[in-house]
């Protein structure tokens, strides 16, 4: 089944405010300083009214916000796109929909991040039966949240998941079976791409697997599997999950703690100055046109290099993030489990070349200092001109 896409391009259309309050300003004065940019839907496969109607049959059962609450106008609420999230969330509370086949398509193809090639129905489903997380994790809860509709896809939602739980029974793993030890499973962010199948409103790809922030959590920065192995006390060995540049660095490097947890859920600026901080970073080139962006103690993260401090970001990594090509930038949210933080995705656009989403993050302290930045965290290998598979 071809997945479509189209590709649009923002450009950069941010002007850094000078202060906390110049934002501020900037932002009450009709956001004044930042280009406002019309995003078009490009639908190869049919005109948006045939799409409208193919996919409608999603919303039946969706209820009208606005029929229930006056404050709320039938503008705000879109049935296409809500009827998505909900299947989403559907999908996701049946463990990925290995607790319910139906909601799979029969041409439905898993992509994970140390696969050799896809998996299809029956193989998923056989693997996530074998390994039962469930039995292992009976209290597992995915913690799902950022639910938001691609902008060049509208067939597919993408969410994160942060999974918490306490192992109670036995994990079962290729040659052996690990008893229960009661400790706790805190995942790293992971990001989930689910594509919906036009006719029959089934799952007919899902990505998941893949961790946005490594140092999050207490499973090494892996997910699934690979999550459960390690809080069971037998977690795979660097070679198995690294690429050997990687593991060889890391070997010689200095070891690196895991952050610790949030003890705040209260946003130093409003949501809407935290998102202007981030686009001022982004429209100096991450900083590299004003390094006064970032704080002392800044850090840098990709899944493979890091974490850099901010002299060598600036001189090895700033300009180089994109390699030259216009950035699209799109779904601009405050972490709803981390406050300071804003992720943002991310796509590369240039000639002859498509690259894949990436979640990018941004984490400031209380006087509106970049304190770190993640990224390059793939949320769907299979989109772009770069072959995953072929590496």
């Amino acid at each position: 089944m071809p997945f479509t896409r189209s590709r649009t391009c923002w450009g950069k259309r941010i002007l850094l405010a000078s202060s906390i309050l110049g934002l501020v300003a900037s932002f009450t004065s009709n956001h004044r300083g930042l280009a406002k940019t019309r995003i078009n839907v490009g639908l190869s496969m049919a005109g948006e009214s045939d799409f409208v109607s193919k996919v409608t049959f999603f919303a039946k059962e969706v209820p009208n916000p606005s029929e229930e609450n006056p404050t709320t106008t039938s503008a705000t609420f879109d049935p296409v796109t809500e009827a998505l999230i909900r299947k989403s969330k559907d999908i996701i509370a049946s463990d990925l929909g290995i607790q319910d086949p139906s909601l799979l398509a029969e041409d439905f193809l898993w992509i994970g991040p140390y696969l050799e090639k896809p998996l299809g129905k029956v193989d998923y489903l056989a693997a996530g039966r074998f390994f039962s997380l469930r039995t292992a994790f009976p209290d597992l809860d995915y913690r799902p949240h950022d639910f938001r509709v691609d902008r060049n896809d509208p067939l597919t939602v993408r969410c994160t998941v942060r999974p918490v739980g306490v192992m109670r029974g036995p994990l079962r793993l290729r040659n052996e079976l690990v008893p229960p030890n009661g400790k706790q499973w805190r995942g790293p962010p992971e990001a989930i791409s689910i594509t919906f199948d036009a006719e029959s409103g089934k799952v007919a790809k899902l990505c998941s697997g893949f961790a946005m922030d490594r140092l999050v959590g207490n499973t090494n920065g892996l997910c699934g599997v690979l999550a459960a192995a390690t809080v069971a006390g037998v977690p795979p060995s660097e070679w198995e999950v690294n690429a050997i540049p990687t593991v060889i660095s890391r070997f010689f490097g200095r070891p690196v703690d895991p952050l610790g947890e949030v003890s705040t859920f209260l946003a130093p600026f409003p949501e809407t100055v935290m998102i202007q901080l981030v686009k001022g970073i982004l429209t100096t080139n991450l900083a590299a046109d004003d390094p006064a962006l970032l704080s002392k103690d800044f850090t840098f993260l990709t899944p493979s290099i890091g974490p850099v401090g901010k002299a060598k970001f600036i001189e090895s990594y700033a300009e180089q993030e994109f390699g030259g090509f216009e950035p699209e930038y799109s779904h601009f949210r405050v972490d709803p489990f981390d406050p300071y933080r804003v992720w943002v995705d991310v796509k590369l656009v240039g000639p002859g070349l498509e690259g894949p989403p990436q979640a990018f993050s941004f984490t400031f302290d209380d006087d509106g200092f970049c304190t770190r930045i993640t990224a390059g965290a793939v949320m769907d290998p299979s989109i772009g001109t770069f072959d995953f598979y072929d590496t």
